[in-house]
């Protein structure tokens, strides 16, 4: 298949070619699918498992509440035990939100990246931190949108460091997302997880940072 053909040829080696492609989701409750009425079916790290080749196994690693420390912890040697060829990483929002240093969670990111890449994960997809500033659960919030919009770009420039450093694919959902405001139906009844619908766009956009040339 097209897509196989692309991982393998990134990846510059060989794979038994008896064992199935397998893709490991490293998120937290977005990756659990938080927000959809089914979250084992509407979520977008299961509608991407959807996209990918006929046979593709699935370890979906998503906890709800995980910060990237917790990933790195106790789901990333889970993840490199699977022998994973995609990995979607997508693990910033809630560090954030707990105040946890930027300086440190990009510490914790390169110490993640750099674990599968020597694990030999064929593609690494990383998300960066949406645009906050359109969900509506942070309009609440007592700091400003322009206060918000510096503190997302501070953690997006740390992401796009360690994903240049480690040769993964960064997914801009900081961009992607500028749609959000147009589309209110993205966003669940709670003002802050993706609903069934954001997750398929969520999906697509995964999807295709995933087979784009590189």
């Amino acid at each position: 298949m097209l897509l196989l053909g692309i991982l393998l040829t990134a990846a510059g080696c060989g794979r038994a070619a008896d064992r199935p492609l397998v893709y490991v989701a490293l998120g937290a409750s977005d990756s659990v699918g938080i927000g959809a009425a089914n979250p084992h079916e509407q979520g977008w790290v299961a509608r991407l498992h959807g996209r990918l080749p006929s046979g593709t196994r699935l370890v979906n690693l998503g906890v709800s509440g995980f910060t990237l420390a917790q990933a790195v912890e106790q789901s990333l040697p889970v993840a490199v035990a699977a022998r994973p060829d995609v990995v979607t990483v997508w693990l910033a929002v809630n560090d954030l939100n707990a105040r946890v240093s930027v300086e440190q969670y990009e510490r914790d990111l390169d110490r993640l990246l750099g674990t599968l890449v020597d694990a030999g994960a064929r593609r690494i997809l990383v998300g960066n931190v949406p645009d906050l500033t359109r969900v509506p659960v942070y309009r609440s919030e007592s700091v400003s949108p322009e206060e918000l919009s510096k503190e997302v770009a501070r953690w997006n420039a740390a992401i796009s460091r360690q994903v240049a450093r480690h040769g993964a694919v960064l997914v801009d959902l900081h961009d992607q997302w500028t749609e959000l405001t147009a589309h209110p139906e993205y966003v669940s009844v709670d003002g802050f997880h993706p609903s069934a619908a954001g997750y398929e766009r969520l999906a697509e956009v995964f999807y295709r940072a995933l087979v784009a040339e590189r």
